[in-house]
C-alpha cells in the first residue's frame, strides 16, 4: 500500500507537543506586554523599566493563565483564574517598573481587571 503524502489535520495536532499551547501564549504575552509598554512610555513618558515591566508581565498572565486553565484545571472558572493570573502579572510589573506603595494597589487592581476581561472575552470566543 502507497504512502500518502498528504498532511491531514490530525497528523499535525497529533504531532504538536503539549507545550507549544504554552509557547504560542508566552509569545502573544510578549506582544501584547511590549505594546502595552510602548504605550506607557511613549504616551505617557516613563521610563525604560516600564516598557520591560510591561513584556515580563505579559508572558507571566498569559503562561500562567495556561498553567491554571488549561493544565492545572483548577476550579472557580476561567475568569476568576484569568483575574488571578492577571494579579501575579501585576506583581510582577509594580516589582519591576514601580518601587512605590500606592502603585502596587493600582498595579494589583488593574491586573485583577484586565486578567478578568481576557479570560472572559477568550472564553465567549471559544
Amino acid at each position: 500500500m502507497a504512502r500518502s503524502w498528504v498532511v491531514t489535520e490530525d497528523d499535525v495536532a497529533s504531532a504538536q507537543s503539549p507545550y507549544s499551547e504554552l509557547v504560542r501564549r508566552a509569545i502573544m504575552g510578549i506582544i501584547l506586554g511590549a505594546i502595552a509598554g510602548a504605550i506607557q512610555v511613549w504616551f505617557f513618558k516613563r521610563d525604560l523599566m516600564h516598557f520591560w515591566a510591561a513584556i515580563a508581565a505579559g508572558v507571566v498572565y498569559m503562561t500562567t493563565w495556561v498553567i491554571l486553565t488549561d493544565w492545572l484545571r483548577l476550579a472557580g472558572g476561567k475568569i476568576l483564574l484569568g483575574a488571578v493570573s492577571g494579579l501575579l502579572a501585576a506583581v510582577l510589573w509594580w516589582a519591576i517598573a514601580v518601587h512605590a506603595e500606592n502603585a502596587f494597589l493600582q498595579a494589583a487592581v488593574a491586573g485583577l481587571c484586565f486578567g478578568a476581561a481576557y479570560a472572559w472575552s477568550d472564553q465567549r470566543m471559544a
